[in-house]
């Protein structure tokens, strides 16, 4: 059966974007790729081992099942689990990586510290914890305030590690004031702390686009998600930073035309008739959509947004762009061929890039999440697991094992 679309995603960007960032914050921080929502949709136990290959020191997680779907001989990297963990069973996936330390939890204030020491307690092992500063995002994490008193409990509990500090910037990408506030607040705590915090402790506030503010962000450690994946969030960060720009974008997606047709001048396109052909024109049908994560066009988009465009292939390489015209619906986009392709006979077949590896191309990552009003890492996520994955460059699959053969292979 003929795919309808394909990502195509290279391990060895994957692998040279960790050793950009690398390049970046020097040989003695870690490098923390976050690995959340299945790899940012590109698939976690595909992607880590390229990263662990290429110098990672640690991953990132927000749940404790996409933890335990990396716990394998394949991937020995410590693993942060993000999101505020109460309890763990005996029996769980989880058990094993915590009794040899390879899962850290995170401790989000006061009352969740009081469960993480239960935990501790029934399932008699040493937790590895890494204090979350709330410094203005006010998401998670206890108040600055709060931190040293939280931080001696770990300390002086015999059953808990205090195996990082660290905050998250809200606005890193953009905002230079805010940014620089929230620093002043993390090392304040950090200051009030400090004959308390080992040398093994890691300190971490940088994510992608802090890491590009320079040498004061980078601490012993930088947490990167989109980074990884090929880009630095748009904003003032990467408009001044060359190394920012030097990122290469892992992923691409292709389609092809399924359907071309004439419209006539005045004809309307689409659900609601939102396009109207100004001219005798040329129109593809493309077979992917909303339901595939292709971004719809916002309603109120106005003169002034980003038109979206796709890319147009013959034999594999960019001939020109041509415009998304009318609604996305949930498995058509519809595109204006009328400039490229003038006549029918010529459009169907051909190759359609919907998202490009090319770093400013109009089609590329930026480019599309700006033509959407979306940020650059929701619309990773939301590419739908249906569309097949092609990966370049693998190193080995992390396979998932369960908590038997992970004790008897450890």
């Amino acid at each position: 059966m003929d795919e309808l679309s394909r990502l195509d995603i290279d391990l060895s960007a994957v692998e040279r974007n960790l050793a950009r960032l690398r390049q970046v914050i020097g040989p003695h921080c870690n490098l923390c790729p976050v690995v959340k929502a299945d790899g940012y949709g590109l698939g976690a136990r595909r992607i880590v081992p390229a990263m662990e290959s290429a110098g990672a020191g640690m991953f990132a997680v927000y749940t404790p099942r996409e933890a335990a779907e990396l716990l394998s001989p394949a991937c020995r990297l410590p693993i942060l689990i993000l999101m505020p963990v109460r309890h763990v069973s005996p029996v769980d996936p989880l058990h094993e990586g915590i009794r040899t330390g390879q899962v850290h939890f995170v401790v989000h204030d006061a009352d969740h510290l009081d469960c993480l020491q239960e935990l501790a307690i029934e399932l008699d092992l040493l937790l590895h914890l890494h204090l979350k500063v709330d410094t203005g995002m006010h998401r998670g994490g206890c108040p600055a305030e709060a931190a040293p008193v939280l931080l001696d409990r770990i300390v002086d509990h015999r059953q808990l590690h205090l195996a990082g500090v660290y905050t998250h910037f809200s606005s890193s990408a953009g905002s230079d004031e805010t940014t620089i506030r929230q620093r002043a607040v993390f090392d304040a705590v950090l200051d009030a702390c400090i004959d308390r915090i080992d040398s093994d402790c890691l300190v971490h506030c940088a994510n992608t686009a802090a890491v590009f503010r320079g040498q004061a962000f980078h601490r012993s450690m930088v947490r990167v998600g989109l980074g990884w994946a090929g880009a630095c969030p748009p904003g003032s960060v990467r408009n001044a930073s060359p190394d920012a720009k030097q990122l290469e974008p892992v992923v691409r997606w292709t389609s092809r035309v399924i359907q071309v047709r004439e419209v006539e001048e005045g004809d309307r396109v689409g659900y609601d008739g939102l396009w109207k052909a100004q001219r005798n024109s040329v129109i593809g049908v493309v077979p992917v959509g909303y339901a595939d994560g292709y971004p719809p066009i916002p309603i109120n988009s106005h003169d002034g947004a980003p038109e979206r465009v796709v890319g147009l292939l013959k034999q594999d390489q960019l001939l020109g762009y041509a415009p998304v015209i009318g609604t996305v619906s949930m498995d058509q986009v519809i595109v204006d061929l009328t400039d490229m392709l003038p006549l029918p006979g010529e459009g169907l077949g051909i190759g359609v890039e919907l998202l490009s590896r090319s770093p400013d191309a109009p089609n590329g990552l930026l480019g599309l999440s700006a033509s959407a009003g979306m940020k650059p890492h929701a619309l990773l996520s939301c590419l739908h697991a249906r569309i097949p994955r092609r990966y370049e460059g693998d190193v080995a699959l992390v396979e998932t094992l369960g908590p038997e053969e992970r004790m008897a292979a450890g």
